[in-house]
């Protein structure tokens, strides 16, 4: 076992020497942004490699007692060196000088909380999605990543973050909602046969699955708290060419599912939209939305799964978790920040789509220098 053990620490430490002269190399093109974010990369793979070296250490010591413990350590340490390798390495390995656009949205976005102000952010190349831990890892596809329309998206998955940053009290908040829900599909009459079985066995899937649901309406509400209609818009473009699925599921892929239909989305973001008081914005979101379904003959069912009955716990929870998470709020006064440029270039799409590409590339110019 100790021969077991000695292979894959020397071969861990192997495989960090060279993580360590490749990110070396990287510093002589490392783009301003990212120094952050490299800082880290150097300091986690130091403390990797220390942690390796005692295991060996102790290893040398023969001492079969600690055999458990060497074996656990042994395991913890591969564990976060393959986290580490897999999808924080290679940030800064694919940089590239275009990257500078969104990681200078990234390190506003991330400025503008004290909860995630010191989180080093990056950028790595996927669909959109966030690992949201520290540091801060963003995905976004390739082509998206030189352009103004999408990156709204991020305001989303800066959400994910802001819950984890408030996950207690969200976590309690998400279960009074599920109680709430629970409570709403509770029969008058409880029966005792497979029928009734059967529809209890519903409303557990029901409830479980809003744990997941309801994390991404929060995601969404925090998008357009900060995004405002830039984030409507880019939302709204993005996901309205998915297919009928965008707007039906079947109930045997609704349990535990990740994410609520996304016609369901629309609907409970138009709400909140005009909640606060974008009646037009969210009219026309709907419309755009309401002509695809249309288009396609589907008929508007999530059985059992949302029911407007839910609709005022929903709101409740919501608010109060942006209440608790403190996103920046987009105005209409947000003219001299990023937020400003996102909107303006909605604008511009809008007006003239054929027209947009070459107002866009001299807007990222200008905001670059």
């Amino acid at each position: 076992m100790f021969n077991i053990l000695k292979q894959n620490n020397v071969d861990l430490l192997k495989e960090l020497a060279n993580l360590k002269v490749i990110i070396s190399r990287s510093q002589k093109s490392l783009l301003a942004e990212l120094i952050p974010y490299y800082n880290w990369v150097v300091k986690r793979c130091d403390e990797l490699q220390q942690k390796v070296e005692q295991s060996l250490e102790d290893i040398a010591h023969n001492q079969r007692d600690i055999l458990p413990e060497l074996l656990s350590n042994t395991q913890n340490v591969t564990w976060d060196f393959r986290l580490f390798n897999q999808y924080q390495v290679g940030p800064i390995l694919r940089a590239r000088y275009s990257d500078r656009l969104c990681l200078k949205i990234l390190r506003w976005l991330h400025a503008s909380n004290p909860c995630t102000e010191q989180i080093p952010v990056a950028l790595s190349d996927d669909e959109f999605q966030i690992l949201p831990m520290e540091p801060s890892i963003y995905f976004m596809p390739p082509s998206s990543q030189h352009g103004l329309l999408y990156l709204p998206l991020f305001f989303h998955e800066y959400g994910h973050l802001l819950y984890r940053c408030h996950k207690s009290v969200i976590d309690n908040l998400t279960h009074d909602f599920q109680k709430t829900v629970a409570d709403i599909l509770e029969p008058n009459i409880q029966r005792n046969d497979p029928h009734a079985q059967g529809n209890e066995n519903q409303r557990f899937e029901i409830v479980d699955t809003w744990s997941s649901w309801i994390q991404e309406i929060f995601c969404d509400a925090v998008g357009f708290c900060i995004g405002g209609p830039a984030f409507l818009r880019a939302f709204s473009m993005y996901l309205r060419m998915d297919g009928p699925k965008a707007f039906q599921v079947p109930p045997d892929e609704l349990a535990h599912s990740s994410h609520p239909v996304t016609f369901l989305r629309v609907r409970l973001l138009s709400d909140l939209v005009t909640r606060k008081g974008y009646n037009a914005e969210a009219n026309t979101l709907e419309k755009e939305w309401e002509t695809i379904v249309q288009t396609l003959g589907i008929i508007e069912d999530y059985f059992g799964y949302y029911d407007k009955s839910f609709l005022p716990a929903l709101q409740r929870t919501i608010d109060d978790m942006l209440n608790e998470s403190s996103p920046h709020m987009f105005t209409d006064e947000s003219q001299d920040s990023p937020i400003g440029l996102l909107n303006q270039a909605w604008q511009k799409f809008d007006a003239n789509c054929s027209t947009y590409p070459n107002w866009e590339t001299q807007a990222i110019e200008r905001f670059l220098n």
